[in-house]
């Protein structure tokens, strides 16, 4: 289950679990996050069927000293050790009046993960239909059916598109879609890392991430050298120091990136999915 933080990922997952029970995910009541680790629950669904629902962290701002490379990561390891998947659920607000960066963020990741093959295996869940009148979100609805850079290329490529209003029975309804879908989902990052043999950095999503990273970089960047020359113009002492603060704070977030870059290029050097590993072993005996 994937999805911009806020967008009602747990409170989805916890519909499933019994009253009282402690195997539930915790749920935030806010734009911060509350889950910073890839959280698998597993559930008895009935006819002998053992359900397996997996939280997500967003790839997003929220999180203090999480990465969104550390957040692929997570997803990639443990894609590449449960390899058969039903399927992937999107959920995305219907309540946003418009997709912000963030959601776009999380969408092409999102994409880049997935690849084309496992789209016939996503169902993109719009929720919070509560909190919008019900002509504002058939609106927002069409509109995310119809752009060519929100929704309509997933769903061209087989992925459907659904409604939650916050019920059980809604979500046991999407969950049932999915186990009736015969094939596996078999999403292109783990392609990428198994049968390609590329690191995290050179998937598609790991492409994504590291332009991402490199166009906030030039854009602050950017930004430093405009208030530097404002610095050098301005002679009011209160506004100096406002500019001064805020050229602070974007040597600050320059830092911050730059590091995760390093961190990145490190990090996906030493990357390798035990399947690569067990693959070399098995064409070299």
């Amino acid at each position: 289950v994937m999805g911009p933080t806020g967008s009602g990922k747990s409170t989805f997952i916890n519909s499933f679990v019994p009253s009282g029970s402690s195997s539930g995910i915790r749920v935030g009541h806010s734009l911060q996050s509350e889950t910073s680790k890839v959280q698998p629950i597993e559930l008895d669904f009935g006819n002998g069927i053992r359900l397996r629902l997996v939280d997500t962290p967003g790839f997003d701002d929220s999180r203090e000293g999480i990465t969104d490379f550390e957040v692929l990561s997570m997803i990639a390891t443990f894609l590449e050790t449960h390899s058969t998947l039903a399927g992937l659920i999107y959920m995305h607000r219907i309540s946003d009046t418009r997709m912000g960066g963030t959601a776009r963020r999380n969408l092409r990741m999102f994409h880049k993960l997935c690849g084309q093959d496992s789209l016939k295996n996503v169902v993109i869940v719009t929720t919070m239909w509560d909190k919008a009148t019900p002509e504002d979100g058939e609106r927002r609805e069409r509109e995310l059916i119809s752009s060519e850079t929100l929704f309509k290329p997933l769903l061209g490529e087989g992925a459907v598109m659904c409604r939650h209003d916050g019920t059980r029975a809604s979500a046991l309804g999407i969950i049932d879609y999915l186990l009736r879908i015969q094939d596996h989902a078999n999403t292109q990052i783990v392609h990428e890392l198994l049968y390609e043999q590329k690191t995290l950095e050179e998937t598609a999503a790991g492409t994504e991430i590291q332009a991402e990273l490199s166009a906030i970089l030039q854009k602050h960047t950017a930004d430093i050298k405009s208030l530097e020359e404002e610095l050098r113009s301005e002679t009011a002492a209160s506004t100096k120091d406002e500019i001064a603060v805020q050229k602070r704070e974007l040597e600050l977030s320059v830092d911050k990136l730059n590091k995760q870059i390093e961190d990145l290029k490190r990090r996906s050097g030493t990357f390798e999915t035990k399947w690569v590993k067990d693959l070399c072993i098995l064409h070299s005996s």
